[in-house]
Parts: C-alpha cells; structure tokens; sequence
C-alpha cells in the first residue's frame, strides 16, 4: 500500500473535554495517529479509555452532545466554563493557552486535506454520512422499528439534496445488503427490524454505513452482544467490504482477537491516552508498554493464550482501578497500577515518541521492559 499520497486521516494533538457536577472529565487527552487510505486502525482498550470519544471527535459529534448534555442541567459554573470556552475559540486561544482545562474539543482532525475541527457545522454535515460513515452499537437504539430496512438503508442516499433515480436507488440497497450476507434482499428489504435477529440489524447497520461508498467508516463496537457465529459474520461483512470498496476503517473495540482479525495497525487507549500505536503484530507479540501487556494478558486472544502457555504464564487481571477521568494521577495515568513505575512515572508526563519506525509508546520506561 503506497503511502506517497499522504494520510486519509491524520488526528493531531486530539483533546475532548467534557463537564460533570465533579469537574472537568478529561475523555481525551494529546491523541495522535493516522490513518491511510485502504488501512485498517484499531482502537483498542478498557471501558472508559475514551475511544467512543475519539470516534465522535473525528465526527464533530463530542462537542455538540457535551453543550447538549450540560445545558439540560447547567449549574452557574459549567455555564461559565462553557463560556469561556467560546471567548477562548474567538480569539483563537486554546486551553493550554490560558492555563486552565476548558470543554470542548481541541487540536486538529486532518481528512482529505480539510481540518474537520475548524469547518462549520453545514460543511461537516456534507462529510459525515457520505465520506465519513459511522457504525454504532447497540441496535435497538439505532434502527427505526417504524421503517423498513431497506428505506433505512438507502436513506444515507436518499436524504442528500443530489437526487438518485428510485431503480439506482434500489440497485444501491441491494448491493449492500448483499455485501453483509442478510439473503433474500430482494423480499426482506421490505421487512422491519423487529423481524430481523439483533445479528442481522447490525448488518443492516453495516449497509447503511457502506451505501455511500465512503472513504472512511467508523465501526464502534460493532459485535457488541451477539454470540460468535453472528460476531464472526458482521466480522465478515466488514472484511468483506473493505476489500471491495478499498475503504479504510477505524475499528472501536476492547476485543484483542477483533483487532487482530480486522486491522493493520493498532492504539491502545487507557485514560483517554494512546498508550501504545503501532502493527498489529508488533503491539500484538511485542508490546512496549506495561499497560498494554496487562491488558493483553487480561484478555487474550488464542495466540496470546498459546504463547502464554509456552512460557508458563497465567492469565492474570491489571491491578487496581482505572482512575477517575475528572481526578487524573500526575504523570503517567497509569502510574498507579504499573509494576514498572518509578518517580519519574509519577511526576513527569511521559512523551508519545516514536521507538522504532512506526511503533509509538507513551512510556518512560519502554526500553527497559523485558522482552515478550
């Protein structure tokens, strides 16, 4: 895969802050990665790590929820954080600018050339859902029961003012839906969701997010409580996809096997921090940051579990606690629970260097771990 074009996606300095009665929450904090066109990412980690909050920070959806959601129970100092913030963003300030943590979303989003944090809302709209698509878990909340499945497929298409012909419209749904496996499109696309499986729903949802042909989707989570065959087909569907239409995808998982069975490159992600970015294989079976072999270790895949069993090892939990995101620990987020900490771990905030060519680490310490 040639990389002279330049990235698909870049994401620089990526901050997305949010309120809450207890303060501040730092959801995401200085990420950085790229995305190249035809390239698999993944995101990999804990609940809470703040991938959901990358994805929807890529898509200019973080802000618009965070005003959403404290304006409903604005008290007189999330106003005045918000405040702030909008005086900051009109005299071109940012929050390390002034010294102090405001919401929001910061940094740059770069796709195509544009910088996706610094388009209005009108230009973004004519991205999001064409060039950009989006995967969300949980498909009840996600599917209308009033609507066939296959109006809801086609309506990426069908709600943009560039007007398709019904009967191409028709071809477009089918293919799709033929892409995902669901059989027999051409009499259940006039079906509803509740005659489909949850299985088959998040495959419609996969539809949906390929009907546009675009160069980028955003799957979160997308075999969130379904049993494996289903897990291995929407697995499928999206592989399937991907080499057909040589889109790239950015996949939000904390399913290591996911990661390994889809994606070219891996991030891990703990405290809304890119721990660790890089090959899969490289992150995979030579990690270089202690948290992402705890994490890994906690939930292996077959491979990790057969290499395990080579050496002796046993599966084991990551000790203590993710830390609060609105109380962060100095230094290292994960300080506290790292068997390798040292002072420097504890008041330094580690830099996201580059050890070898492609393979980031955020780690004082990543020279210094034993091999795997």
């Amino acid at each position: 895969m040639t990389r002279d074009g330049g990235p698909l996606l870049k994401v620089e300095g990526l901050r997305a802050f949010h309120t809450s009665k207890q303060g501040i929450v730092k959801a995401v904090d200085d990420v950085n990665f790229e995305i190249y066109p035809g390239d698999a990412v993944g995101l990999l980690g804990e609940s809470g790590a703040g991938k959901t909050s990358v994805a929807l920070a890529i898509l200019g959806l973080f802000e618009r929820r965070s005003r959403y959601y404290s304006t409903v129970a604005a008290d007189g100092v999330t106003k005045k954080l918000w405040s702030q913030k909008d005086e900051a963003r009109k005299k071109g300030l940012t929050s390390e600018d002034l010294g102090i943590d405001l919401p929001g979303t910061e940094g740059s989003v770069w796709f195509q050339g544009q910088d996706l944090l610094a388009m209005d809302e009108d230009d973004l709209r004519k991205l999001r859902g064409d060039r950009i698509t989006y995967v969300p878990q949980g498909t009840t909340k996600s599917l209308n029961p009033s609507k066939s499945i296959g109006y809801q497929t086609g309506e990426p298409i069908t709600s943009r003012k560039e007007k398709k012909a019904d009967k191409e419209i028709q071809e477009m749904i089918l293919d799709v839906l033929d892409i995902v496996d669901l059989g027999d499109m051409d009499i259940r696309k006039d079906m509803f969701p509740t005659d489909f499986s949850s299985g088959e729903d998040q495959r419609v949802l996969v539809a949906m997010s390929l009907i546009s042909k675009p160069d980028l989707v955003i799957a979160d989570e997308p075999t969130t409580a379904v049993d494996g065959a289903v897990r291995n087909k929407i697995l499928d569907a999206i592989n399937i996809a991907r080499k057909q239409m040589g889109l790239a995808l950015l996949m939000i998982t904390n399913n290591s096997s996911i990661v390994a069975e889809t994606c070219d490159k891996v991030g891990v992600m703990s405290s809304g921090r890119l721990m660790e970015f890089g090959d899969v294989t490289t992150v995979m079976k030579s990690s270089r940051h202690p948290f992402t072999r705890a994490f890994l270790m906690a939930n292996p895949n077959m491979e990790m579990i057969r290499r395990m069993k080579e050496k002796g090892l046993r599966l084991q939990s990551i000790r203590g606690s993710p830390p609060s995101a609105v109380a962060l620990p100095s230094g290292c987020p994960f300080n506290p629970r790292c068997s390798y900490a040292t002072n420097i771990c504890t008041q330094t905030v580690p830099d996201f260097r580059e050890i070898e060519k492609d393979h980031w680490v955020f780690c004082h310490h990543s020279e210094d771990l034993p091999e795997l």
